[in-house]
């Protein structure tokens, strides 16, 4: 036995046991998905008729944005005109549910006016302000013809009201604002009176509080709150949509801070909108909801940003995830929110285990009274894949939130006889050449290269299936497919670094020529082959 294949073995055991030793010391174990361990169900259905195409873009959507989350193995399909999104075992589930229900155009809109949102004399400020407004603009755009309300509107000076800011760190302050379009005549909202003691908190299901749903257009000028509904803005018209965002992600620099990537016509028309606004609050709004308002601190951006405030790693996070995936083609209700129990996947986790532990002990049997000491080497094998395999799910769960799926399961089973086929397809090889006349010894050694051209195209074979399964289907048969690839890729490994040296050691210091300890019956008289015989020859 060459030295090469003593290291070859002892660093297959020391890769495989040692692993799984690790992550059951750090405490980490397979992400069960929804239906193992239960989760959040919400549906959705489209407030408008919508086409196929228009339903599966907004599906990729919603898996782009669930994913950005760390969602575990989410299940996003579709039914009829319907989207189901499964949520597994989540931890905050109101903000999944939340952000999975964000499905309006992210605007981004100029703040005229910041408010107490509990405060009424304030609130009913804010919307007489907002009457005036949407009332003079509208009284312009009649004058002068216009089909549509003119955006060009200059913002109240109220930008100190938050501490949130947008700046490039490569543009130069401006002394002041570009020159806008002079504003209509509005009236000026009276000051709250000073005699009340305490501000009057109403009820938020008033419909003269804020801008109601039906009237959240992106041409008029609205009165909406940001998610803690305690500070209420008056937004004039959008000046930019979702669409002009590229990119956008959650970085730590001192503090929790967004980068944002803006296309090249976002880039242009948010340089515009910084030269309009400059030392001023655009409000960054989704789903009715302002998810952040920044005061510009540039006048050019260049096609990138950074939104800075008083953000922790969640605010931060959720708010680059609305920046990325805020815009969708359809827009959608949630019809149910439902929790979803884990008693019937539990059930059949445990059938599908017990079923499993019973097939693996039968197919040993098997191994060992057919193959005798090579038996040995095919449990061996399958118990080096196991831990291999099952650290790695656990260390993709804990890092990457991959999730182990009841369809997934069933990949790994599946994978069980791919693995037990490469032993058997080495193994004949073996015996084979043994009932030639070989020495046990050489026809280990010598089988090996033939034997492992034959698994390395049966597995590829396994390998191009699982990979058109996952690339052309979504769910839970994605799982299935992504569990049989990682399984057959481990068999590779396993038959070449551990199975085949174990084979030669075996062969060398425990049959001592004698076929019977590997389920060889000795040739009759007459029966051998002469050793040099090519495989086609006929006796």
């Amino acid at each position: 036995m060459r030295r090469s294949q003593i290291v070859s073995l002892l660093l297959a055991i020391l890769i495989g046991f040692g692993s799984l030793a690790g992550v059951l010391a750090a405490g980490w174990a397979p992400v069960l998905g929804v239906q193992l361990q239960g989760g959040v169900e919400v549906l959705l259905r489209p407030t408008a008729p919508a086409d196929d195409e228009q339903l599966e873009s907004a599906i990729e959507i919603i898996r782009s944005r669930v994913d950005a989350l760390g969602v575990a193995e989410p299940d996003i399909t579709r039914q009829g005109e319907q989207v189901v999104v499964q949520l597994p075992g989540v931890k905050d589930k109101q903000r999944a549910v939340d952000l999975v229900g964000q499905t309006a155009e992210l605007r981004f809109r100029p703040v005229l006016l910041t408010f107490n949102r509990f405060d009424e004399a304030e609130l009913r400020s804010a919307l007489d302000l907002a009457d005036a407004y949407n009332g003079a603009i509208a009284d312009a755009a009649e004058a002068e013809g216009e089909p549509e309300p003119s955006a060009d509107t200059e913002p109240a000076p109220d930008a100190e009201a938050t501490d949130d800011s947008l700046a490039d760190s490569s543009a130069a302050h401006a002394d002041g604002p570009a020159e806008t379009v002079e504003d209509p005549e509005i009236i000026e909202p009276e000051t709250p009176p000073t005699e009340a003691d305490e501000p009057i908190e109403i009820e938020i299901e008033e419909p003269l509080e804020l801008t109601q749903p039906e009237d959240d257009l992106a041409e008029r000028t609205v009165v909406l709150t940001d998610r803690g509904q305690i500070t209420g803005y008056v937004l004039g018209p959008a000046e930019l949509t979702g669409e002009a965002v590229a990119e956008a992600a959650a970085t730590f620099n001192n503090e929790w801070v967004v980068n944002v990537d803006l296309t090249d016509e976002g880039a242009v028309g948010f340089d515009e909108i910084a030269a309009r606004y400059f030392g001023q609050q655009v409000a960054i709004v989704l789903d009715g909801i302002v998810e952040s308002a920044p005061v510009i601190r540039a006048t050019e951006f260049g096609g990138t940003a950074v939104i800075s405030g008083t953000f922790d790693e969640e605010g931060a996070r959720d708010l680059a995830v609305a920046l990325r995936f805020g815009a969708l083609p359809v827009e959608f209700e949630q019809d149910d929110v439902r929790t979803v129990s884990a008693t019937l996947g539990e059930g059949t986790l445990r059938a599908g285990v017990i079923a499993g532990i019973v097939g693996l002990i039968l197919v040993g049997l098997y191994m060992l009274a057919y193959y005798r000491l090579l038996g040995i080497v095919a449990v061996a094998s399958l118990a080096i894949s196991g831990s291999v395999l099952w650290s790695l799910i656990s260390w993709l769960g804990e890092s990457r939130g991959l999730a182990l799926t009841l369809a997934g399961t069933t990949g790994i089973i599946v994978s069980i006889g791919v693995q037990v086929d490469s032993n058997i397809v080495y193994y004949e090889r073996i015996k084979e050449e043994v009932r030639r006349g070989r020495a046990v010894r050489s026809a280990a050694d010598a089988s090996f290269k033939g034997a492992f051209m034959t698994i390395v195209w049966a597995d590829l074979a396994s390998l191009i299936g699982a990979g058109v399964l996952y690339q052309l289907t979504s769910g839970t048969v994605r799982g299935f497919a992504l569990y049989l690839g990682l399984a057959t890729l481990i068999d590779l490994a396993v038959s070449y670094f551990f199975m085949r040296p174990l084979v030669v050691f075996i062969a060398r210091r425990l049959v001592n020529e004698q076929p019977r300890r590997l389920g060889v019956l000795p040739p009759a008289d007459g029966d051998v082959a002469p050793a040099m015989a090519t495989t086609g020859g006929t006796s």
